[in-house]
């Protein structure tokens, strides 16, 4: 009995502890679904397919920067159809990555914020076939070029180099430079991270011709938003580009991890060489070792509206108050306004005061030197003057006795006219 009773015991222990661990295990369960459930979701839309030209936000994804932020990010490759900028303003994603065309999209009214520039050049080449016999950018004039969309700044360098758009024979672009290869076009747009690495392989000779050379210096991959989310989410959009950021650090020193992160979880479309190749390229147009990743020179957007402009293609520079995210907005504590209109009151008072005190000082002396005036044109007697008791005459200081009107005539100014008083008149003159 005692043994059937620890048999008994024996064969519910593990049906019990199976039970235990559920009922510990549920809360656990139920709070990391409460706790993602907190998470903010927001839609990340790349400009072009999953390779390394995204890697940071990969990067950021795998290393947990979003979600530390709070923050539960999803990232759409383009699709090809439409324009990805168009994704971000339809509020379908609530970031976005375009080239430095967003100022064009500002001119135009678009409400587009720009967070920050990840790569502080553009990649955006053209690249000629030896072949062609072209040996110089004013070669292009009358070729064939096969050019992309969101390309300006390739228009904008022949342009600036006397090429217009009419002296060119525009063909549209297949993403492949198959085209160059075999001689279909002359030239073709690229990303000099992405097509020259085809090339090569296929031991194509070519030229490279930049825009930089010509003076058209503009930003690349640049991540961005729109006005609506800085207004109603500014912590969530503050958070997002700090972890994005913090994931492009995190690419650029980790770089074969990375590409094995893309060649696992997000596309297999390029080869290991090839996602070095443009890891090392992609490296010279971040220039992480030189400025800090995401830096912003406002003047630098204000050249690219101006150059823009002067191209015809907007009719005036945005301004780039609202267009250029402030990372670091100085906010005014609150009470500050208070105490600056108090003091700037107080101010016044003070100068207010130190005025009519400066007015009352003018007046003592203007007094002053008016009654120094009168004073000077006074002469007084004063002391005890020796008058002889019989003719009345008055001794001076060096003991000479003088008639009374000539001594008072020459110690005052007082002058004497005489006359005869009647006493004397009826005595002298009966």
């Amino acid at each position: 009995m005692v043994g059937r009773r620890s048999s008994n015991r024996g064969r519910f222990a593990p049906a019990a502890w199976v039970l235990l661990w559920v009922v510990w295990l549920w809360p656990v369960s139920a709070w990391a679904d409460a706790s993602s459930d907190a998470l903010e979701r927001v839609v990340l839309q790349l400009k072009w397919k999953h390779q390394f030209q995204s890697a940071g936000f990969y990067a950021a994804v795998e290393q947990g920067y979003y979600r530390t932020a709070g923050i539960v990010v999803e990232i759409w490759e383009a699709t090809g159809q439409g324009d990805p900028a168009d994704v971000v303003l339809r509020g379908d994603a609530q970031f976005g990555i375009a080239s430095s065309d967003l100022i064009i999209l500002r001119a135009q009214g678009k409400p587009v914020v720009a967070l920050a520039p990840i790569y502080q050049h553009s990649p955006m080449v053209l690249l000629v076939s030896e072949k062609s016999g072209i040996d110089s950018v004013h070669g292009l004039k009358g070729k064939r070029i096969m050019l992309e969309s969101h390309a300006d700044e390739l228009i904008a360098y022949l342009h600036f180099e006397g090429i217009e758009r009419g002296a060119v024979t525009w063909i549209p672009h297949v993403f492949d430079p198959s085209r160059l290869i075999d001689g279909t076009v002359d030239a073709t747009s690229a990303y000099s991270t992405d097509e020259p690495f085809l090339l090569q392989i296929e031991g194509m000779r070519y030229s490279t011709y930049t825009p930089r050379s010509g003076g058209i210096d503009f930003y690349g991959d640049t991540l961005f938003t729109t006005e609506e989310q800085v207004r109603m989410h500014p912590d969530r959009v503050r958070r997002f580009l700090e972890a994005s950021l913090e994931g492009w650090k995190y690419a650029m020193a980790h770089e074969q991890e990375v590409i094995d992160l893309i060649l696992n979880k997000y596309s297999k479309r390029h080869s290991r060489e090839h996602l070095l190749f443009e890891a090392e390229r992609s490296r010279q147009l971040i220039m992480g070792d030189v400025v800090e990743i995401g830096y912003v020179n406002p003047g630098r957007w204000q050249h690219i509206g101006e150059t823009y402009q002067r191209m015809g293609t907007i009719q005036s520079v945005p301004s780039l108050s609202g267009f250029l995210y402030e990372r670091n907005p100085q906010h005014v504590p609150r009470g500050l306004y208070g105490a600056l209109v108090g003091a700037f009151a107080l101010t016044l008072i003070i100068a207010a005061v130190a005025y009519r005190f400066y007015r009352l000082s003018v007046q003592v002396r203007e007094q002053a030197e008016s009654l120094r005036k009168a004073m000077a044109e006074i002469k007084v007697l004063s002391g005890i003057i020796p008058i002889c008791a019989h003719c009345k005459k008055i001794r001076d200081d060096q003991g000479y006795w003088n008639q009374l009107e000539a001594y008072i005539s020459n110690n005052s100014d007082a002058l004497f006219s005489h006359g005869i008083c009647e006493d004397c008149e009826k005595k002298y003159y009966p």
